[in-house]
């Protein structure tokens, strides 16, 4: 669905994407991720055919991005970071206007499906900040595209907004669509993806499908409360273990993080034991997405 490979892409003397390669596969939600400035909505206005770029080959539906003539050959359906609209029209106004068939039946299917039917003739400009976020994603379905891009779609949502946002590209994987999104909000990266790519400062540091990479590469962590005189030198006591990354004291807790998730924890436990330490609760935490983003953010700065 999506070949990107080795490419390259420099604004004004800075090289702001450094060959960078993935893949995206049919009918999967995709998420990409890296902080601010790493390089995010640059590649996906590259796969959109809105940007150029220097070197390398970007493949869209089997389309080389660089002969298409204009984004729409591509049908790709794109919801940019911040989409406008002209305020003054109407929600059904606006998706007759973007609809080049005019299909009055095929808008109020859209309309109904981004829970916009009932505010179908409302202007635009009263419309909350969700709302024209599920217009936007309407606006992206207007012609029926295969693919969608979708850059932070629920970045600057409460909640229920976000919860929204995400249940429709669920229900558009269940259609058949294949997305991409980028977010900073990784929570919602682990609840819908079903792979995910991080790119920090214009390289691709990792493609993997996310079950794997959570098994892979975010370490254990366990929490330990206890209670002992010095619970500061059995965090001290606790970094001398071969397989501990980290330690950190959180009032009575010690909070271990481990290197790999083979690590075990036992000896570290037995140690506390010896120094007769009261274990009052023992846990292992969730393993989560933003653990490793921290991490990897850190390692390549």
């Amino acid at each position: 669905m999506i070949e990107v490979k080795n490419v390259h892409k420099h604004f004004n003397g800075f090289h702001a994407l450094k060959g960078i390669s993935l893949h995206v596969k049919e009918n999967e939600i995709y998420g990409f991720i890296g902080h601010n400035g790493a390089g995010k909505s640059t590649t996906m206005n590259i796969i959109t055919g809105l940007s150029s770029f220097s070197e390398g080959q970007c493949i869209v539906n089997g389309k080389d991005v660089k002969t298409v003539e204009q984004p729409g050959e591509l049908n790709v359906g794109f919801l940019p970071e911040n989409p406008q609209f002209y305020p003054w029209m109407s929600a059904h106004e606006y998706l007759m206007y973007c609809s080049k068939t005019k299909n009055v039946e095929h808008v109020d299917k859209l309309l109904k499906w981004s829970g916009l039917k009932d505010h179908a003739n409302r202007k635009i400009k009263g419309f909350s900040r969700g709302m024209k976020q599920r217009l936007g994603m309407a606006v992206a379905l207007v012609h029926d595209p295969e693919l969608l891009i979708l850059d932070e779609p629920s970045s600057a949502l409460d909640p229920e907004g976000r919860s929204e946002i995400l249940n429709m590209m669920i229900e558009l994987k269940k259609m058949g669509k294949t997305i991409i999104f980028s977010s900073h909000i990784l929570s919602d990266i682990e609840r819908i993806c079903d792979r995910v790519g991080m790119i920090v400062e214009g390289e691709m540091i990792f493609e993997k499908p996310l079950k794997q990479l959570l098994f892979e590469n975010i370490q254990p962590i366990y929490e330990i409360v206890v209670e002992h005189q010095d619970i500061d030198q059995l965090a001290m006591v606790c970094k001398d273990f071969e397989d501990v990354r980290e330690v950190n004291v959180e009032s009575q807790s010690l909070i271990v993080r481990l290197e790999h998730n083979t690590s075990n924890i036992n000896p570290i436990i037995g140690m506390l034991i010896e120094k007769k330490a009261n274990l009052l609760e023992f846990a292992r935490k969730k393993n989560d997405l933003e653990s490793l983003f921290i991490r990897e953010g850190k390692e390549n700065d």
